[in-house]
């Protein structure tokens, strides 16, 4: 089987991925920044304690999100709604989700959190209250991917980041060690980037107030579908943070945290590859959707490979340079980590292909599985081995997901493992037949 796309579609392609990849790069030189600065300012023990206090409520915004965000996107692209329509629709279900998110926190937070400080506690239930302005600010760069406007998308993706990479640089500067001052930097850039967001959604698409019942229950029955995977993603994630943030000393935590920023470096690539596959394959017919899936693939594999390989060689050197001495001590997990970072990137492109081709459960049904790979390996891994058990259990997980992904990419989209990586069948029959006639 092989895909063909017209020509038009290709360049299209080829420069949104530019687009895109760019701003990736941006977002990760903002993310590594901040990473440093919050490593250099706080240390490890107040770096353990900034995960600890921000990743709850993060996961509990993102419980609350039901697949909105990649549900927009589709129904921009395939314009079966009004966009005023899906954006009034995208606003009722933010509120009521968000508020929902922050009530289920009140009780969940302390209880999450009750090893830490009174301190570190009420910051993690103040940054808990942003929630809802967390959940809406998702929303304008998601009609912009619908719409193909990538520019502007990931303009507004990099507005928190700079903000919180900005005032994290003015407190390293200014020698605040102060979490509260980290929590209100990244609490100022979620804010900026839903007002900027907001702003140049009604300025390009001149969007308004539109009810339709019709619109708000598509956005839910295709967001639902999809939620399952993208929650699954998300917990596989930082089930090993989350976990360790209950059950080890902060400083542990924060050698871990260093090591998966480190590690994660090298996944822009295919993020910025998946962004562009949603986008472009929600606007093309099923097979440029395949074709798009397809390049997406091998583009991101080969950069993995690359990138995996120099950074194992490099931690070290890496960790120490960019992080400082004090986590020397991560430099073991974030080699664990990168097989683990290969098959991560990977499936996400297959991800975001399985929804361009409306097929959004499939990725839930692979990180169900890889959800309990994760917490089998960290029930067995974390008690003997501490946070390198955990990079061991994620590495694992992350693999599961990718072997599942390719086996329904065949099965369910219709993509051999040949046709994404660039061999067609003929070719290949002729390769097998000239390697027996040899030997």
């Amino acid at each position: 089987m092989t895909f063909h796309i017209p020509q038009g579609w290709r360049g299209r392609f080829v420069t949104h991925f530019v687009v895109t990849l760019v701003a990736q790069l941006i977002i990760l030189g903002l993310g590594a920044l901040t990473g440093i600065a919050a490593a250099r300012l706080l240390g490890p023990q107040g770096r353990g304690e900034l995960a600890a206090l921000t990743l709850w409520p993060l996961l509990l915004t993102f419980l609350s999100r039901m697949g909105i965000n990649a549900s927009i996107a589709f129904f921009t692209g395939k314009q079966r709604y009004g966009l005023s329509e899906l954006w009034t629709a995208s606003i009722a279900i933010g509120l009521a989700l968000s508020l929902c998110a922050v009530f289920t926190g009140l009780w969940i937070i302390p209880l999450a959190l009750r090893h830490y400080s009174p301190s570190v506690q009420n910051l993690a239930l103040i940054f808990l209250a942003v929630a809802p302005v967390i959940w809406l600010s998702g929303c304008p760069p998601s009609f912009l991917q619908g719409k193909l406007d990538l520019v502007s998308s990931n303009l507004i993706r990099a507005v928190a980041p700079l903000v919180y990479s900005v005032g994290l640089v003015f407190l390293l500067w200014l020698k605040r060690p102060y979490l509260r001052d980290v929590v209100t930097c990244q609490v100022l850039g979620f804010a900026l980037a839903f007002v900027f967001g907001n702003w140049l959604l009604f300025t390009k698409l001149k969007i308004h107030l539109a009810w339709d019942s019709g619109a708000l229950l598509s956005l839910l029955k295709f967001g639902g579908k999809t939620h399952l995977g993208s929650l699954a993603s998300y917990v596989n994630q930082r089930a090993d943070q989350l976990i360790l943030s209950i059950f080890v000393q902060p400083r542990e935590l924060g050698l871990y945290v260093v090591a998966v920023t480190a590690a994660t470096v090298v996944v822009f690539f295919p993020q910025a590859a998946g962004i562009v596959t949603l986008a472009a394959g929600a606007n093309a017919p099923p097979g440029g959707a395949r074709k798009v899936i397809a390049e997406s693939f091998r583009a991101s594999l080969a950069w993995l490979l690359l990138a995996c390989t120099v950074l194992y060689i490099f931690a070290p050197v890496f960790i120490r340079f960019f992080f400082g001495p004090a986590f020397i001590g991560s430099v073991a997990a974030c080699r664990i980590l990168l097989p683990g970072m290969v098959a991560l990137g990977l499936t996400q492109v297959l991800y975001e292909g399985a929804r361009a081709l409306e097929q959004p459960s499939l990725p839930s049904y692979a990180e169900i599985i890889s959800m309990a790979v994760t917490c089998g390996g960290l029930y067995l891994l974390l008690p003997r081995f501490g946070f390198i058990g955990a990079a061991i259990a994620s590495t694992l997980a992350y693999s599961t997901a990718c072997i599942l992904m390719l086996v329904f990419c065949r099965s369910r989209m219709q993509i051999g493992m040949l046709e994404l990586l660039g061999v067609s069948r003929a070719a290949a029959r002729v390769a097998t037949k000239e390697m027996d006639a040899t030997t």
